[in-house]
C-alpha cells in the first residue's frame, strides 16, 4: 500500500512511501530513506494523489512503534496547527513529541529500568521450608524478607543494604522459587518535594460561582460550548477555582486534565501545590527537564498512569487521555508564544483542543490579554470575574507616571490612586 509521511523538515508538503506488509495506523511513527539519510517520520494517511504509471517508489525501512505516538485526536490538532500558522506538518508532529521520539535515537527510547527479584513460588509450612532450603540459611533469610516486603525487592538494595550475594539471589532462581524481572522507572525531579497537606479552604461567593459554573459545564456540557475567560485580580484565589474544576474532572469523572502556566511560574511551589490535591496523578512537562524525564512523564500521561500534565508551553500537546479540561492561568503573557517553527501560541492551540476533544478551557488572568477581552465582549469566551481579594485584603496604592514629563516636582507628572 502507499501511504503519506510528514518528515520533520521545512516543506510545506507531505511525502509518498511504498509500505509492505501490514498497513499502520496513522500517526505511527516510521523510518524512511529521503535523499542519502535515513528520517524518522509520522504516516498521515493513505495516498493522497494518485502516482503515474512507471514511478520507483521508496519503500518504509520501518515501523518504529506499535501503538501510534500521535493519537487522532492530537493528530487533528497538529493538523490544525499546520494549516493555521502556515507550518510544516512534520514540523508540528515534532513539536508535539519528545525529542527522543523524533530525534536519532527514536527507535530505541532511553527507559530507565531496574532489576527486581519476585517471588514465584510458595512455601506455605515449616516443613516444606526445611526440606527446600536445609543448610541454605540465606537464602531462607532471603526468601522471607521478600515475603515482609509484599513479594519483591529491588535487586541493588537486596546486595547492598540486606548485604545478600548473587549467588544467594540466584539459588532462589534456580530453585523455582524466584524471578528477576525489568520494571521501567519512572525518573521524576519532583517526586522528592515535599508535600504539604492541602489547605482547607472556604470559597468566597465569587469563587463560588466561578466554580459551579466551570463544574455545570463540565458536567452538563452545553451545545455550544464556549472558553471560559477567569478575571481575577491578584490575590483573588483562581488557583483555588482550577483546584476545584480539577476535582470534578479527575476525581469525580475520572478524565484528564492539562495545567498551563508561564516558564517562570512552573517552580517547584506551583507543582508541590496540585500535588498536595491529587498526588502521583500530576506529571510535569517543561524545557528544564531532561530528554529521559521529559519522555517518562510522557509515558505516564500516555498510558493513563498520571491524568494530570502541568507544564509551561509544550505541555497543550500532552497525551492526556479522556480530557476534560484545559487551564491556561496567566494566560496574557508572552511565553506561551512560540518564537520558533511552528510558532503557535500556546492559548489558542489549547482554545481548539478544548474544542476537540469536548473538555472544558478556561483561560485565566489578572490583566486578559486585548484578544481575550475582545472575544468576551463579543461573546465567544464566557466571562467570568473574581473581583476582590480573599479575605478582603486591600490592593496595593498604584501611582501612574507620565514618562513624557518626567517625575520631578512639575505638575501632573504623576497620579496617585490610593488603596482599595
Amino acid at each position: 500500500m502507499l501511504v503519506e509521511v510528514a518528515l520533520p523538515l521545512p516543506i510545506p508538503r507531505t511525502f509518498t512511501y511504498r509500505l509492505d506488509g501490514e498497513g499502520v495506523a496513522e500517526g505511527t511513527r516510521v523510518r524512511v530513506p529521503f535523499g542519502s539519510r535515513r528520517l524518522v517520520g509520522w504516516v498521515v494517511g493513505p495516498a493522497s494523489e494518485p502516482v503515474r504509471e512507471g514511478t520507483r517508489l521508496r519503500a518504509v525501512q520501518a515501523v518504529l512503534e506499535k501503538e501510534p505516538g500521535i493519537t487522532p485526536e492530537l493528530l487533528r490538532l497538529c493538523r490544525w496547527i499546520a494549516s493555521y500558522y502556515l507550518a510544516p506538518l512534520g514540523l508540528v508532529l515534532r513539536t508535539a513529541l519528545p525529542a527522543v521520539l523524533s530525534g536519532g535515537a527514536a527507535e530505541a527510547p532511553p527507559v530507565r529500568t531496574r532489576r527486581i527479584l519476585r517471588l514465584a513460588g510458595e512455601l506455605p509450612s515449616l516443613l516444606q521450608r526445611e526440606e527446600v532450603f536445609g543448610r541454605a540459611r540465606r537464602q531462607r533469610e532471603c526468601y522471607e524478607l521478600l515475603e515482609a516486603l509484599g513479594g519483591g525487592a529491588e535487586v541493588a538494595r537486596l546486595v547492598e543494604r540486606d548485604g545478600f550475594s548473587y549467588a544467594v539471589l540466584n539459588g532462589l532462581v534456580q530453585r523455582g522459587l524466584a524471578t528477576f524481572t525489568e520494571e521501567a522507572l519512572e525518573r521524576d525531579p519532583f517526586a522528592t518535594l515535599p508535600v504539604a497537606a492541602p489547605a482547607d479552604l472556604t470559597p468566597t461567593p465569587a469563587q463560588a460561582a466561578a466554580i459551579a459554573a466551570l463544574v455545570g459545564a463540565a458536567v452538563d456540557p452545553p451545545a455550544e460550548p464556549r472558553p471560559f475567560l477567569l478575571r481575577g485580580v491578584t490575590g483573588s484565589g483562581k488557583t483555588l477555582v482550577y483546584i476545584e474544576l480539577l476535582r470534578e474532572v479527575v476525581l469525580r469523572q475520572g478524565r484528564g486534565a492539562i495545567v498551563l502556566v508561564p516558564e517562570i511560574a512552573l517552580t517547584p511551589q506551583t507543582v508541590a501545590r496540585f500535588r498536595s490535591h491529587f498526588g502521583d496523578a500530576v506529571a510535569v512537562l517543561h524545557s528544564g527537564l531532561s530528554d529521559g524525564e521529559r519522555y517518562d512523564a510522557w509515558r505516564a500521561l500516555r498510558s493513563g498512569a498520571r491524568r494530570i500534565a502541568v507544564g509551561a508551553r509544550s505541555a497543550v500537546f500532552a497525551p492526556v487521555r479522556d480530557l476534560g479540561a484545559i487551564i491556561v492561568d496567566e494566560e496574557h503573557e508572552a511565553t506561551y508564544k512560540q518564537s520558533e517553527s511552528p510558532r503557535y501560541h500556546a492559548r489558542e492551540v489549547a482554545v481548539v483542543r478544548a474544542r476537540l476533544a469536548g473538555a472544558v478551557c478556561v483561560l485565566g488572568s489578572a490583566t486578559p490579554a486585548l484578544e481575550s477581552w475582545r472575544n468576551a465582549a463579543a461573546g465567544k469566551y464566557r466571562l467570568l470575574e473574581l473581583p476582590e481579594r480573599v479575605e478582603g485584603r486591600p490592593l496595593p496604592a498604584v501611582e501612574i507616571v507620565d514618562l513624557r514629563r518626567g517625575r520631578g516636582g512639575r505638575a501632573g507628572a504623576t497620579v496617585t490612586v490610593p488603596a482599595a
